[in-house]
């Protein structure tokens, strides 16, 4: 999905670095600007600001480091490259308020490739100005992952319970689904009241609760970004969560099937974690480990997929390793077993490339 943002970035680049340039033409010669974008990256806390207050909304802004090649057509050599030499003072020697005030922070001249064409390189700043009031982001997830794979990272989707209030249908990048052999069946939905955050709210369950038999059917939500599901075959996934119930929090992956999955879940009423799947031939487990989680806080899971390997750390201390055959993709989404009080704060998805 586009960064509509970044887009908008891009066009008052564009329209800022026009503005440096006098209006008038000489006869004969046209010029042509041309915008090329070497990186986008977010400015702030992953891409917030602060919170415009009239309209009341979020402000949202982009840092964009660009080259700006101008060419001069038309006329004799002689004369486009003195318009050209012209022009690269012309925009040099503006002063630095004036930069400023057009979101340009640094301009330097760059080596061209002809006399009849000048180029620079720009840091350019967009600070995105609302038009309309949204509510306010209260509540941020900044989260990190230290990759020791071989692989490259590339962010797939994320949500925060504060950012998915703003929309006019919070759940749409996700479907709710109840396992055949849990009931009753799944009541996922946003709890507004701060930390704004995904809950399920039914007692879903298929399965004991302990370790005396693997099958852990329960209450699924994937992860359908844009309404797609997802087919991640290496992945990160690190979501924030609480829960003042002690029974099953967790996530379900690789998922390609109502009967075709893998999943994990973190008990502490039964002081265990556990990586297991789900085939139609019935349910395995392929991991334990004697663990919980805190009822009274927020933690932070992350599940790391990788060649075989997967791997579990709880608030940053690795608490479960499992090994299995290489898998094709899956989907992936939020999971729980007998939990009606799981609330899922934020989320942030790496495929590993």
């Amino acid at each position: 999905m586009a960064d509509a943002v970044a887009a908008e970035a891009l066009v008052a680049l564009e329209t800022a670095v026009t503005g440096l340039l006098p209006a008038g033409v000489p006869a004969g010669l046209t010029r042509d600007v041309r915008v090329l974008p070497q990186a986008v990256r977010s400015l702030g806390l992953g891409g917030f600001i602060g919170n415009h207050r009239a309209p009341d909304a979020v402000l949202q802004g982009r840092r964009i480091a660009a080259r700006v090649a101008v060419s001069v057509t038309g006329g004799s050599d002689s004369t486009a490259q003195g318009y050209a030499a012209t022009l690269t003072g012309q925009i040099l020697t503006h002063t630095r308020a004036e930069f400023v005030q057009r979101g340009i922070h640094r301009i330097r001249s760059a080596e061209s490739a002809s006399g009849r064409a000048l180029a620079f390189e720009i840091d350019f700043e967009y600070v995105q100005v609302p038009l309309a009031g949204e509510g306010t982001i209260d509540t941020l997830a900044l989260e990190t992952f230290n990759n020791l794979t071989p692989y490259r990272t590339r962010s797939v989707a994320d949500f925060a319970g504060a950012a998915l209030g703003l929309q006019p249908a919070p759940l749409a990048d996700f479907f709710a689904f109840t396992d055949p052999d849990a009931a009753p069946p799944a009541a996922w939905s946003l709890n507004t009241t701060p930390p704004a955050s995904l809950v399920q709210t039914a007692n879903t369950v298929g399965g004991p609760l302990d370790l005396s038999d693997a099958q852990k059917a329960g209450a699924q939500l994937l992860w359908r970004p844009g309404g797609v599901a997802l087919s991640l075959a290496r992945f990160v996934a690190s979501i924030t969560f609480s829960s003042t119930s002690e029974d099953g929090v967790g996530l379900v992956f690789k998922r390609r099937a109502a009967d075709d999955f893998f999943f994990f879940l973190a008990s502490q009423r039964n002081g265990y974690h556990l990586f297991g799947r789900r085939q139609p031939a019935g349910w395995q487990v392929l991991a334990t480990a004697a663990a919980g989680f805190s009822t009274s806080r927020a933690q932070r899971l992350v599940l790391v997929c990788c060649d075989g390997q997967l791997i579990a750390e709880l608030d940053e201390r690795r608490t479960l390793v499992a090994q299995t055959d290489v898998q094709t993709g899956g989907e992936i989404g939020l999971l729980t077993h007998g939990n009606n009080t799981a609330r899922f704060q934020s989320g942030r998805l790496l495929e590993l490339i």
